[in-house]
């Protein structure tokens, strides 16, 4: 219809319709419309409008950019449990770990091990063999990428500040075996002394000592025990001088009734097992291991020892334990010979 429109008006203006079509086409052209500028405010708005969009824009981005940068928005406890079929002694830095802030505006966080009385874990980005991806390292520095890591995830991790997105990933050695059992969850700051804390009792953890068994007996003839090693049948709740349970990885130690040929005998929790062993394999060579005092200190001693122990020094081990099958106690599980 508008193409109509304009052919109808051209035909006019050439004065073939007629000499009034033609007159009043001549007027429409001469004819200019009235034109009222903005006043006041009003010329300015869209200059208003588009300085707040970007302001709005510049505040969203500082806000996301902050966030980054302080890594607020991340989880500030991470728990942990290694499996140990391939490495002996991975399960031994299980626990919690603590989130510890970098600065820089591409910097991402580490995450620390919180508690003294066992392996001393991290877990920091790193960028190895061309993969920018979060690496565990055995011992805590300030370039723990440049130390020798035991894992690594398999997966890149270049867009993301949040090591709980790394749960789901295959872990591997630097030999490029793959890690079993790997778990890795986040832990409510409030929750964090119940989660981290003292003793643990059927997969929680309690201050109360009331719930714990405070004597086992052990099958001593049962199939499995061998050599001439005469076992305590008895086992009871450690405790110390202040008449508390001595814990070990949140877990409490039993000391056989009486002491043996080879000093006391103990059973307690190593991060991922129970273990059975003689006193006298786990002390310094000069300490007495029929001295209770000694006993007691070396589980609440500030120094990590359990990875200098040979593993010939520990008589026997657990079945491995999970986070969802704990029960806080050594009962129930299968035992083998280490």
């Amino acid at each position: 219809v508008s193409e109509l429109d304009e052919i109808v008006f051209l035909l006019s203006k050439a004065g073939y319709v007629g000499r009034k079509a033609e007159r009043l086409v001549k007027k429409i052209e001469k004819m200019k419309l009235p034109q009222r500028p903005p006043k006041g405010i009003l010329r300015h708005v869209h200059l208003f409008l588009y300085g707040l969009i970007m302001v709005a824009a510049f505040i969203a981005f500082a806000f996301i950019a902050h966030q980054q940068d302080s890594q607020d928005s991340l989880a500030d406890f991470v728990k942990v449990q290694f499996g140990d079929e391939v490495d002996p002694t991975l399960g031994l830095f299980s626990g919690c770990y603590e989130k510890q802030l970098k600065d820089g505006w591409d910097a991402r966080v580490r995450y620390v091990q919180t508690q003294s009385d066992r392996g001393q874990g991290d877990f920091e980005y790193c960028l190895v063999d061309g993969l920018q991806t979060w690496v565990f390292a055995i011992v805590q520095s300030k370039t723990a990428c440049d130390d020798n890591f035991a894992l690594r995830s398999s997966e890149e991790r270049s867009t993301s500040f949040d090591l709980l997105d790394a749960k789901g990933d295959q872990w591997l050695f630097e030999t490029g075996n793959a890690i079993s059992e790997f778990q890795l969850g986040e832990i409510d700051p409030s929750r964090f002394e119940i989660e981290c804390g003292t003793i643990s009792v059927k997969g929680d953890t309690t201050s109360s000592t009331e719930e714990l068994c405070p004597v086992m007996t052990v099958d001593v003839d049962a199939i499995g025990f061998s050599g001439s090693h005469d076992w305590s049948k008895t086992f009871v709740l450690l405790e110390n001088l202040n008449s508390e349970v001595v814990q070990f990885y949140q877990r409490p130690v039993f000391i056989g009734d009486s002491p043996s040929m080879e000093g006391y005998e103990l059973l307690f929790f190593a991060g991922r097992r129970w273990v059975l062993a003689s006193a006298t394999k786990l002390l310094a060579e000069n300490d007495d291991p029929f001295n209770m005092e000694n006993v007691i200190s070396l589980f609440e001693s500030s120094v990590f020892w359990l990875l200098e122990v040979p593993t010939e020094a520990l008589s026997y081990l657990s079945e491995p334990v999970n986070q969802g099958n704990d029960q806080g106690t050594p009962l129930g599980l299968q035992w083998y010979n280490a």
